[in-house]
């Protein structure tokens, strides 16, 4: 390479004017660059690690600003590391002179000039460059030197780096490093030289320099510690040479760009996702860059660049503007490229321009295309499917020779995500895809019937793929909404036949059935299409239609318009199918005549109220369903329909198929009355509809339509709002409103119309009317301005997520707000903007006491404090008014979703996870509600983690439903016990490799310990259990069990088994009575079962010996054997070993007197003996008792209950009924009807008592007697014969002619009377001779009945009242 040639910008051309000693010391150095030795050599470490001076401590430019090095002395230069590549003739001369860099260069400066020269290397262009949102060209910019207010919808999360920018990696730095490398030394301290270079048209006309040039580098010497020297450069360029040190060289260079460079100004695009982290937090990101370079950075505001669901989309761009000098416009490109390829490693891009039609082939048949692109590939790439178009049909077919012009559509895109650079080879991919497609494709339209459209496009689109596979063409359809039968097919021109041949083959197989629903009600009332459209409006809604094309595997085509036929088509490739949906369609409509449908005609201003008042009541009511126009909101017509009662849902309710029968149109024809009476019933006495309508002006058409809403809110629910549209108007000239809104001559952009109840209408209008003046008033104060300062720390919070806080503002006080640096600007009406100033500075206030308290909590605890659903947390945000974040984790992000969004005003701008430690706690929020919350936190904290101990306790899978227990009531009952947390493995929890699965204990850790013992104690017993079957014939259950269980438990006890009823039931278990099995399982301890096992064997050996013996025992004489309760038939099988069987009372014939013995024979014997004895000793006398004594004598039992005591002697009275007890008085009176007290209540005074005495012989049975039959032993009836005698005898006497009923206040005393033991009473009956009887239902206030002579009655009434004092005091 010749002297004077360049590369890359880099200038080559020597210094001219050097004298021959310079020459020389330049070819030495040169000679000596061929001689490395082996201390020259660069070690790798260097290369990782180049020295400080290879490193820029100011972020120069490092394309504009080079260093020069000083050459050294021999020795010097003998002692320096190898330079970087081995110097050529060209390097030669930057060993002796400073390496100038042209930032003319394009290469060099590629933002200076009219944009970067791609590197002919470069295979793939920018990831960001493929087009721009709507409205950038003309965006206002913002941030501008990183300057002023962020937009209110503008939310920076990238914090602020400190560091020099890496690297840029663009194009152009890329081709200045494939040029000669720059040799690197080792520099003097004091002589670091770098230069800089210009082209004249980069440098300020003299005219405009503030001083002469020579002037202004003589005043930045005079203040640098360098100096700066002017020389010529090659092709007229004009080069700046600094000497000095390295930061006092650099700024002193930087100083004479600014003085003598003109200004620069540069666009480079960036993505749209990336603009929040190029401003950054409130701007500090975009100041930053600013301060460092020096250069002027506008980037546009978000609200004018923001596209609507384009977030994700990497291939938005907007431009940022760069004003400045060179060097400090191509400092800010390199800092904002740095941040952009930091941000954009991956990549989200649509592909915005291509047409739909293209899709399939870009696809290919079955994704395979995809699947090639993606293939190796860190990317993936999304088609979307595309053969029924929507919204934009296809082009018409082209004249022959033409290619036709497909459009793409805007609301369908190819979306491609991943690695950046394989992310572009897809693109590029695709469009040349694409390209080649343009010159390819072509269409042909084809009309084919619509109901073959579905079977041509086939299960998920088989036969589209199949289509496209085989001949390479790809189908169109038309979408259900329109009525065309045209597709389109797409493909190359001569495979276009091909595909129409195999199209109108799939078309052709397909059997089709065609029925006219009108037909078969010719004569429906309301008129057979009018039916015919009520009927299948209705079907569509119940999902008829699709159940009986999934049914019958056939599509059924229905009109497309409501005006058209009502013919249903029914396709299928079947022919059979088709015939049998045609049947059941038959049926369905035959099952729905016009008697079962009704249709009434209601103002649709009714109908939303209908639906939400009468829909679900006539359901229920009636048994009818009723539609309302969903598509043609004008229909008046609202479709009743009876279903019948107890139709709860569209799956539940099976549609009928059958005719009806007169009954049942009498039913259908009397429900859709009473239901049209109802529907009729909730506009009835409602006032007239009316309207009114007025003219609003464009800017405020919004403003009235919220303010309709708001005013319509609190409406109650039986009033239905008044209904507001909107439409736009170019004037009311042409198109006239009343009279009383607006001038003609005013111009207007909106016509606002409200309908509904007279009053409610005007009542709305004249409240719009209001506001509206009042609107247009606040229009003309809109220019106000408000302004005061606000903490700039918490701008963000006043802004919001995504603006939200400051968008509600703006909406509740109908203002604009502005936040620059510290200051608020409200603009506005002067009412308005003061009560927004101050609710904001009301905010500031309120930030400005807020405390914010960060508690290091180890993240374990974090879900049980957080509680479920964020419980914990959200009662202490709502009882101290503060903000609880926890660190969001895989653990606990959908407990504390709520914590984290809006706990307060400003809550959803304040979330800063990002920055949060995974052990950090935030509370923030007022200082004295924030100390609380942490203190209470503190306090939640310490009791969870003494309630935080864990053991394990690990036990067979097969135990699990013993220790759980039916209805978990085992489980439980260890909880309480224990009072820990007890987790047991579910059914999809698998068991380790020997069958065992995990118990998770939690708690205190006594709790834990205890559980824990508890649980390994029943794992213990349970491993160390066995099982055992053994079979017993099923009529030795019955007797093993036992009564009441009372058998096996005796033989459970004595084998050393628990008491326990579970346990025993767990122990022992037999089959069902019903069922034909005859095992029994015994399940324990080893030692347990073999002795259970060997009682039942024993048990049933005994069974088995037993022998069976009848005795004939009188009737009369079984009550011997049973006892009281069954006491003497107990004693004596358990005092001989035998079963003794009594015949039941209902048992007729010789069977009555049977008693059954079973028993060992020995034992058999002995029982048999005993009973004999017992009912041999037996006698039986029988007494003729008058029956009007019988009841005297008796004393309520007592007597019998006497001679069964004293005398072992049973009374019964052969059969007979005993006479009624007198009806004299009453037992039951209460004291005057009052209330029984309490316990704990006072006692009542004693003469509140109750006192009524009759005559024994009222009310008295008639005459005659009745038998008395006495039974017991031979000695003892003699005995009881004459204690009857002597109490028939008292009876006859005038003793007993009076009875007496008392009842007391409090029934609690009458536990004084009795005595303890009966003392007390039996004193009071020896003292009169009265028969005293106290109920045994006290609590009822049942009198006390004394039965005896006047004298005796009195004298017992007051011994008790006595008594009942006496124990009082």
């Amino acid at each position: 390479m010749e002297r004077g040639a360049s590369s890359n910008g880099i200038s080559q051309d020597p210094i001219p004017d050097l004298s021959p000693a310079q020459r020389l010391q330049e070819k030495h150095v040169a000679d000596a660059a061929h001689r490395p030795m082996v201390e020259d050599a660069i070690d790798e470490e260097d290369i990782v690690h180049p020295p400080p001076s290879m490193k820029a401590a100011v972020p120069v430019a490092p394309t504009a600003v080079e260093e020069v090095q000083q050459p050294f002395s021999e020795k010097a230069a003998g002692k320096q590391k190898a330079r970087e590549e081995p110097v050529e003739s060209a390097s030669k001369a930057n060993a002796l002179h400073p390496v100038i860099l042209d930032t003319k260069s394009e290469d060099a400066f590629p933002a200076l000039g009219r944009g970067p020269k791609s590197p002919a290397q470069a295979s793939v262009p920018m990831a960001w460059g493929a087009r721009k949102p709507l409205g950038v060209a003309n965006a206002v910019p913002n941030g501008v030197n990183g300057q002023g207010p962020l937009s209110s919808t503008s939310r920076a999360s990238t914090p602020v780096s400190g560091k020099p920018t890496p690297a840029s990696t663009n194009a152009s730095v890329a081709s200045h490093r494939r040029g000669p490398s720059i040799p690197q030394y080792i520099p003097i301290p004091g002589r670091h030289s770098e230069r800089i270079q210009f082209a004249p048209s980069q440098l300020l006309p003299r005219d405009q320099l503030k001083k002469p040039l020579n002037d202004v580098l003589r005043n930045i010497n005079k203040k640098s510690k360098a100096t700066v020297e002017m020389k010529s450069g090659p092709s007229g360029t004009i080069i700046f040479e600094g000497t000095g040190p390295v930061d006092a060289a650099r700024q002193a260079l930087r100083d004479v760009a600014k003085e003598v460079g003109s200004k620069q100004s540069v666009k480079i695009p960036i993505p749209l996702s990336v603009r929040p982290h190029i401003i950054g937090k409130q701007g500090s990101v975009v100041q930053g860059i600013t301060k460092r370079t020096g250069a002027r950075i506008q980037v546009p505001r978000a609200e004018e660049t923001a596209t609507p669901n384009d977030d994700d989309d990497d291939s938005l761009t907007i431009d940022v503007t760069i004003e400045g000098d060179a060097v400090a416009a191509e400092m800010a490109r390199r800092e904002i490229e740095s941040i952009v390829n930091e941000r954009t490693s991956t990549v989200n891009m649509r592909l915005r321009d291509i047409p739909e039609e293209y899709y399939p082939f870009i696809a290919g048949p079955h994704d395979a295309r995809i699947h090639a692109l993606e293939n190796g590939r860190q990317v993936k790439v999304h088609v979307p499917e595309y053969h029924t178009w929507s919204g934009q049909p296809p082009p018409q077919a082209p004249a022959p020779g033409l290619l036709p012009q497909f459009e793409p559509n805007r609301g369908s895109h190819i979306r491609i995500s991943g690695d950046r650079a394989a992310a572009q080879e897809a693109r590029l991919e695709i469009e040349r895809q694409v390209e080649q497609l343009r010159r390819e494709i072509t269409l042909s339209q084809l009309a084919i019937n619509r109901g073959q459209h579905q079977f041509i496009i086939g299960d998920q689109g088989t036969s589209l793929h199949d289509l496209l596979e085989e001949t390479g063409c790809a189908i169109i359809l038309p979408p259900s909404t329109d009525d065309t039968e045209m597709l389109t097919i797409t493909g190359p021109k001569d495979n276009i036949e091909l595909a129409t041949e195999k199209i109108m083959n799939l078309a052709t197989s397909m059997h089709m059935a065609s029925i006219d629903i009108a037909k078969q009600h010719a004569s429906a009332p309301a008129g057979a299409q009018a039916h015919a459209r009520a009927l299948t409006q209705y079907l569509q809604r119940r999902q008829a239609i699709e159940q009986l094309e999934r049914q019958f595997d056939a599509r059924i085509v229905l009109p497309a318009t409501e005006d058209s036929p009502m013919n249903w088509e029914v396709y299928s490739r079947d022919g059979k199918n088709t015939i049998r949906a045609r049947s059941d369609i038959m049926n369905l409509i035959n099952a729905h005549p016009p008697t079962r449908l009704r249709q009434v005609p209601v103002d649709p201003f009714y109908h939303q109220h209908i639906r939400q008042q009468a829909a679900q009541h006539i359901q229920d009511q009636f048994g009818v369903n009723l539609l309302l126009p969903e598509q043609n909101i004008h229909n008046p017509q609202v479709i009743l329909v009876y279903e019948g009662p107890n139709v709860l849902s569209t799956s539940d309710y099976d549609l009928p198929r059958q005719r009806p029968t007169p009954a049942e149109v009498a039913q259908f024809e009397r429900a859709l009355r009473q239901a049209e009476a109802h529907v009729q019933s909730l506009i009835e006495g409602r006032q007239q509809l009316g309207s009114r309508t007025f003219n609003v002006p464009s800017k405020l058409n919004d403003k009235i339509v919220r303010q309709a809403d708001r005013e319509q809110q609190n409406l109650p629910p039986t009033e239905i709002p008044v209904q507001v549209t909107s439409v736009s108007a170019k004037s009311v000239n042409g198109n006239p409103a009343t009279g009383e809104t607006q001038r003609v001559s005013e111009p207007v952009e909106h016509i606002v119309t409200l309908r509904g109840q007279d009053d409610m209408v005007d009542d709305l209008a004249q409240k719009l009317m209001v506001f509206l003046e009042r609107a247009k008033a606040d229009e003309l104060e809109r220019g106000h301005v408000t302004s005061f300062e606000f903490p700039q720390k918490f701008a963000n919070y006043l802004i919001g997520r995504r603006g939200e806080n400051i968008n509600k503002y703006r909406d509740e006080f109908d203002v604009e707000i502005q936040i620059n640096d510290g200051k608020v600007e409200i603009k506005g009406p002067v009412a308005k903007a003061d009560l927004a100033k101050a609710k904001i500075t009301a905010l500031g206030k309120k930030l400005e006491d807020e405390a914010t308290h960060v508690l290091k909590i180890k993240p374990q605890y974090h879900k049980d404090m957080i509680g479920a659903k964020g419980a914990q947390v959200n009662r202490l945000q709502d009882r101290y008014n503060v903000r609880v974040q926890f660190p969001r984790t895989a653990a606990n992000s959908s407990d504390d979703r709520s914590v984290a969004d809006g706990a307060s005003e400003v809550g959803g701008s304040r979330s800063n996870r990002s920055n949060q430690a995974p052990d950090e706690v935030i509370i923030r929020g007022p200082r004295r509600g924030a100390d609380e919350a942490r203190d209470e936190l503190l306090n939640l904290l310490q009791w969870t983690i003494d309630n935080s101990h864990t053991s394990m306790v690990s036990v067979a899978q097969s135990q699990l439903p013993s220790l759980i227990g039916q209805g978990g009531r085992e489980m439980e009952s260890a909880r309480l016990a224990t009072g820990a947390q007890i987790d047991v493995p579910g059914n999809r929890d698998s068991p380790d490799s020997t069958g065992r699965v995990p118990i998770q204990i939690k708690g205190t850790k006594k709790q834990v310990e205890e559980a824990t013992k508890l649980l390994e104690q029943k794992s213990k017993a349970f491993d160390d259990s066995v099982a055992r079957a053994i079979d017993v014939d099923k009529k030795y259950h019955k007797a093993l069990i036992g009564s009441g269980g009372s058998n096996i438990r005796n033989l459970v006890l004595a084998a050393g088994g628990s008491d326990d009823r579970r346990e025993l039931a767990r122990t022992v278990r037999f089959p069902r009575p019903e069922s034909a099995d005859k095992t029994i399982h015994v399940e324990g301890s080893k030692a347990v079962v073999d002795k259970i096992v060997a009682a039942i064997e024993t048990f049933v050996n005994q069974r088995e010996s037993q022998v069976t013996e009848f005795l004939e025992i009188a009737p009369e004489k079984h009550r011997l054997l049973i006892g009281r309760g069954g006491e003497t038939r107990r004693g004596l099988e358990s005092q001989f070993h035998v079963s003794i069987d009594v015949p039941r009372m209902s048992d007729e014939g010789a069977a009555r007197s049977r008693v059954k013995l079973v028993g060992e024979p020995a034992d058999v014997g002995s029982a048999k003996a005993h009973i004999l004895d017992l009912v041999k000793e037996q006698e039986a006398t029988t007494i003729e008792v008058p029956r009007r004594l019988h009841h005297a004598i008796s004393d309520n039992g007592q007597f019998f209950r006497r001679l069964r005591n004293d005398h072992n002697v049973t009374v019964d009275h052969a059969g007979q009924q005993p006479p009624a007890k007198p009806s004299g008085g009453s037992r039951s009176r209460r004291n005057d009807g009052r209330a029984l007290p309490l316990i704990t209540d006072e006692r009542d005074d004693i003469n509140g008592h109750s006192w009524e005495t009759v005559d024994n012989d009222e009310g008295q049975p008639e005459d005659g007697n009745i038998t008395w039959v006495l039974r017991g032993p031979r000695e003892n009836i003699s005995k009881a014969q004459n204690a009857l005698q002597k109490a028939m005898e008292q009876a006859g006497s005038q003793q007993q002619s009076s009875i007496g009923y008392l009842v007391l206040p409090d029934p609690r005393t009458y536990r004084f009377i009795i005595g303890q033991g009966g003392s007390q009473i039996n004193t009071i009956r020896r003292q009169t001779g009265c028969k005293i009887a106290v109920p045994r239902d006290q609590a009822k206030g049942e009198a006390i009945e004394i039965v005896g002579s006047k004298e005796g009655i009195e004298q017992a009434k007051d011994i008790i009242l006595e008594t009942i004092q006496n124990s009082g005091s």
